[in-house]
């Protein structure tokens, strides 16, 4: 609750108004400091820019610094209608191509009930005389189920089958039949012979999937495997997508093709390359068009940008331009300029992509090698990505600037807070000097008035004798 004051009201004077004008002279060092602590905040924020667009610089650069970020590949398929064809994430895919027949496509085991049913709550397994064991083969691994009244319908099966989690999956099918629409379908989960399934112990489930043949339950389809040839090479594998036929690429086999085998090709992704290259020209071109404005100076009207002479900037730009203009190793393709990177009069780096795609495709220029980082030279991008993680390191160029400025707003802030309880006092100080004014004021009045009054009574008799 704010105070109520009554200072003045003896003397006459404005004293509210007097502390106040007083104050906002002593308010002036808290003043200055405040203007001085926007400025430190605003060469904070303007560093915060630097820092981003040195970040975004050092993640294109990361981009380009190892022999592996050169080695994209795509892929072609003469018909994709036979399969698809995919490099793998992380691959060591290699350029060539390959000759692809497919004579079988992988496929899951189906079985089905022999009888239909007329409800899914229709008993299918009699267990009047005590419960009885489903035993389920995938593979060499067989699970017990135990039939009981509790679920030994139509329905009941089904969930107790899927509740084992066997690698079989059953499934009721309404066939649309007015007496008896319900079949049960049981599937495995997963293609390949190594998945073929067998059931057991009891006579109305029971099925053999070594010969296709069991009471209760009939074929659908048998477990297969995919067999294809690469190059004349015969391959059988469980899926039909495969990851292990050829080095770094994944094929998904969609349709048989015997005797019409078609061509998978692999190229280098150039695209992929130049994609990258243009990443970090555009990156680094941000980073300049930041300092710029943070640096420039409009002599016009004598404004200077937050970060204008700072050395630390200038020590950025220096080191970043000193490694992009740097030669690596020798040859045709040694520099930036030489596949299409350069300097233009502004600063800023431009990019001639029919260059670029020209000394891609040149075999005998190694692109890779002004780029990357490998036991005969450390290339650009690796020491843009180098240098950059020093500088926004602990004890880095920028981390060390910024660290030295948020100091400097913190011992501000503590002076201000030093000066605001001080301000306090002189207040305090303040309204009891002029409460003792006010009342020294207000005595005297009171006698001033007395004096006045005794003088006049004195006069009136004297004049009256």
């Amino acid at each position: 609750m704010a105070s109520i004051t009554s200072t003045g009201l003896g003397s006459g004077l404005d004293i509210e108004s007097l502390i106040t004008k007083l104050m906002a002279v002593e308010q002036t060092p808290i003043t200055d400091l405040q203007t001085k602590e926007t400025k430190q905040n605003t060469k904070l924020s303007s560093w915060g820019q630097i820092k981003s667009a040195l970040s975004t610089l050092q993640t294109a650069a990361e981009a380009l610094d190892t022999r592996k970020e050169f080695q994209t590949y795509k892929t072609s398929i003469a018909d994709s209608t036979v399969a698809s064809v995919s490099v793998t994430s992380g691959s060591s895919a290699v350029a060539g191509s390959y000759s692809l027949e497919v004579s079988q496509l992988a496929e899951v085991q189906k079985v089905k009930s022999s009888s239909s049913y007329a409800t899914t709550a229709t008993t299918v397994v009699d267990v009047s005389a005590g419960n009885k064991t489903l035993a389920l083969k995938v593979g060499s691994t067989t699970t017990n189920i135990t039939i009981s009244s509790t679920n030994n319908t139509l329905g009941g099966i089904r969930d107790a089958i899927n509740a084992a989690k066997t690698g079989v999956t059953a499934t009721i099918v309404n066939t649309g039949d007015s007496t008896a629409p319900y079949s049960l379908i049981l599937t495995s989960d997963n293609t390949g012979t190594a998945n073929a399934f067998s059931l057991s112990g009891l006579s109305e489930l029971s099925y053999d999937s070594s010969t296709g043949t069991g009471t209760g339950l009939t074929k659908v389809q048998a477990a297969a495997d995919a067999k294809f040839t690469l190059d004349g090479v015969s391959i059988t594998k469980s899926s039909n997508t495969v990851t292990d036929a050829i080095d770094g690429l994944t094929l998904s086999l969609s349709k048989t093709n015997v005797g019409s085998a078609t061509k998978i090709t692999v190229s280098t992704d150039t695209s992929a390359i130049q994609t990258k290259v243009s990443a970090l020209v555009t990156a680094y071109n941000n980073l300049n068009s930041v300092i710029k404005v943070q640096t420039a100076y409009d002599a016009t009207t004598k404004t200077a940008g937050t970060l204008n002479g700072d050395s630390t900037i200038r020590s950025i730009q220096s080191q970043m331009r000193s490694i992009l203009t740097s030669v690596v190793g020798s040859g045709s393709a040694s520099t930036l300029s030489s596949i299409g990177v350069s300097f233009q009069k502004d600063g800023s780096l431009a990019l001639d992509s029919t260059k670029l795609s020209a000394a891609l495709a040149d075999s005998t220029k190694d692109v890779g090698a002004i780029f990357v980082k490998d036991s005969s030279s450390t290339g650009i991008a690796s020491k843009l990505a180098t240098s950059i993680s020093a500088m926004l390191g602990t004890g880095g160029l920028v981390t060390a600037r910024t660290d030295g400025i948020n100091s400097t707003i913190k011992s501000i802030d503590k002076r201000i807070d030093t000066l605001t309880d001080r301000l306090e006092s002189i207040e305090k100080r303040y309204r009891a000097q002029f409460t003792a004014l006010d009342t020294t004021i207000s005595n005297l009045n009171s006698t001033s008035s007395y004096l006045t009054q005794q003088l006049k009574a004195l006069s009136s008799s004297s004049s009256s004798s």
